[in-house]
């Protein structure tokens, strides 16, 4: 049985982030790639600390508008954007903006 991303040390899931590359790489479909990519964000979110996302304003990978961050739970940012009222990402898709 496979671990979850939570139960894997940093080693694991690195080695399953580069074994999920690979995979982004032989993808025929972009539908495939885009699961792969999702994929690959979650085990990336749970190698990142947590506590250097602070409470503020983030560019979010793929996204023009902005996300406000308010609170975290686990490696999920949830805040608002311009759009929504309420919203989340996965802290390994943020970015602080300037």
């Amino acid at each position: 049985m496979k671990k979850r991303f939570s139960e894997m040390t940093r080693t694991e899931l690195e080695a399953e982030m580069e074994s999920i590359l690979g995979e982004i790489e032989k993808a025929e479909f972009p539908s495939q790639r885009e699961i792969l990519q999702s994929r690959y964000d979650t085990a990336k979110a749970y190698t990142l600390n947590p506590e250097q996302f602070t409470p503020g304003t983030y560019r979010v990978r793929g996204r023009k508008e902005l996300f406000r961050l308010v609170y975290l739970n686990g490696v999920m940012a949830w805040g608002e954007t311009d759009s929504e009222k309420e919203a989340s990402f996965l802290i390994s898709v943020l970015e602080k903006a300037e």
